[in-house]
């Protein structure tokens, strides 16, 4: 588990990167930019933005602790990828179409 082991290590503020392997018709996905710790200048941001003396009160700041970063990733990836396979179903191949325009 990725964002737990980030959250552990106290690690926040990463990203998914997608791609496809058209040779293989596979999507590939990987946790990228894992290099900013919550360490005491991301917390006291914290603390300012949420409690709104800047502005912004009433919204979640956007520099949040490792664990509510992991629950925040986690949500956002169950509403990009709806349909996640379980271990134990075997891969299925899908055929990927990715529209001439899409391609560099």
């Amino acid at each position: 588990n990725d964002t737990a082991f980030l959250a552990a290590l106290g690690v926040m503020d990463y990203s998914m990167l997608c791609g496809v392997d058209r040779e293989n018709g596979q999507l590939v996905v990987g946790i990228i930019d894992y290099v900013r710790q919550y360490t005491w200048d991301k917390q006291l941001e914290t603390y300012v933005k949420a409690s709104g003396v800047l502005g912004g009160a009433g919204r979640e700041p956007t520099v949040i602790s490792p664990n509510q970063y992991k629950k925040r990733f986690r949500r956002a990836m169950s509403r990009y990828f709806v349909m996640v396979p379980e271990s134990s179903v075997p891969p299925v191949q899908v055929p990927c179409q990715i529209p001439e325009s899409r391609v560099e």
